[in-house]
């Protein structure tokens, strides 16, 4: 083909591939891959620039086999013919003769080097973000393949500077949900400011007493007392040590840390949407609850289900509070018994599954909002209630670790159902093998 059919080409196959990736690293393999493919060559290495170490960091090399071979990875940002590239911003050609000693480059792989080509990955006019070394091509690298890797690199840099853009974004989406994590950890918090509080009042009447001659009697009540008041202080604490940790690996994209045990849901669901109730209250929403509370025993997370009927729970409210007409609000603003809507917290064990449903008498939304929503990339669209969607993502992906499954029965007009199905469980997953 000429060149300019193998311009179009190139173009047209680095365009396709690259607009849809935005994964960094499956990025970087494919120019690289689309940079060998181009201009026909044996293989190469793609390398990226670490402007603080003033390095050029190896990413891939194709043949992949090489890479256990290669006698050095990263390299500083003036040496060689990629250095060259790089510090000029101009491609550089070689061609070697085959004469004198081999370099270990060479030596390692055993793969002799005829030519070479080193493309810097720029826009014009702007900084390198990297450098493209293709080696042996057969008849040698000419003007042609100048000209296509030229045009590949900078469509390569705009997909790539355009996948960390995107990555910012994401980034600055989950900086916004921090708000929402603030106020469900100052929940937590409150939770353990108030059973700090009962202790005091029960540390105050024991010492009183103690200092007196009262029955002993009322001296083991006040110990009774206080072990069931440190023991739900130890709770509230291990909860927002764990809540802290989920969200670090969320947001840091780890794998998450499940602590299983064999126990009820019933009374963790229940527990968890209390907490909420006077935000509820706050809101002109009522919760009701429907609770099975003869349902087995299964493994699951303790504070994982805590956090996910929490959530559920946390947006059926906000989404009531979108019904709630503002002269309607305005007449019962200082009436905390004024009840415009509710939530129902139902939970039952049937046909193997655990169900967890939230129920409110929302203004509903689309299937094709809902869809968005299970998909894990919808924001909240209750203006009086905004979000960033970090809740609902963390249902999702908490339902997933214990292989749950989360749907969504909506109409507009007619309220919504958010559903979580988990399979019954009493054994470990390590174990059913």
């Amino acid at each position: 083909m000429d060149s300019t059919e193998g311009l179009i080409r190139a173009v047209q196959l680095a365009t396709r591939k690259l607009a849809s990736n935005g994964n960094f690293d499956v990025l970087l393999a494919d120019v690289l891959s689309i940079c060998v493919e181009a201009v026909d060559s044996w293989g190469g290495t793609i390398y990226l620039h670490d402007s603080v170490s003033k390095r050029l960091r190896f990413q891939h090399v194709l043949p992949p086999e090489v890479a256990d071979k290669l006698p050095v990875r990263d390299i500083p940002d003036d040496f060689g013919m990629a250095g060259r590239a790089f510090q000029t911003r101009q491609t550089q050609i070689a061609v070697m003769d085959g004469g004198g000693q081999r370099s270990p480059f060479e030596e390692e792989t055993g793969v002799p080097v005829r030519n070479m080509i080193a493309v810097p990955l720029m826009m014009e006019d702007e900084q390198p973000i990297g450098v493209v070394q293709l080696l042996n091509k057969d008849g040698g690298f000419n003007s042609n393949d100048v000209a296509v890797l030229d045009i590949v690199a900078a469509v390569s840099t705009m997909a790539y500077l355009n996948s960390q853009l995107m990555a910012e974004t994401t980034r600055a989406s989950t900086l916004l949900g921090m708000g929402k994590v603030g106020h469900d950890i100052g929940n937590l918090a409150a939770s353990l400011y108030a059973n700090l509080s009962f202790s005091d009042m029960a540390m105050d009447g024991l010492r009183r007493h103690l200092a007196g001659d009262g029955p002993h009697e009322m001296a083991s009540m006040y110990v009774e007392s206080l072990d069931s008041m440190f023991e739900e202080l130890k709770r509230s604490v291990d909860r927002i040590v764990g809540y802290s940790r989920l969200i670090s690996d969320l947001s840091a994209g780890r794998q998450l840390r499940p602590s299983m045990i064999l126990a009820p849901l019933a009374q963790t669901i229940q527990t968890s949407a209390a907490y909420l109730e006077s935000e509820g209250r706050n809101n002109f929403v009522a919760l009701r609850y429907e609770i099975d509370e003869q349902a087995p025993p299964t493994l699951h997370d303790e504070l994982y289900i805590f956090r996910m009927v929490q959530n559920l729970v946390g947006n059926a409210i906000k989404a009531v509070k979108e019904t709630v007409p503002e002269d309607w609000q305005a007449q019962f603003d200082e009436d905390s018994s004024a009840i415009y809507g509710e939530v129902l917290v139902r939970y039952l064990f049937e046909d193997g599954m655990h169900l967890i449903e939230v129920k409110d008498t929302g203004p509903g939304m689309t299937r094709e909002i809902a869809d968005r929503i299970l998909a894990g990339n919808a924001r909240s669209h209750w203006d009086k209630g905004s979000g960033s969607g970090w809740g609902t993502k963390i249902v999702l992906e908490l339902a997933a670790v214990h292989e749950g499954q989360v749907s969504i029965e909506s109409e507009p007009g007619q309220g919504a159902t958010f559903r979580v199905r988990l399979p019954h469980s009493e054994v470990p997953a390590e174990a059913k093998g």
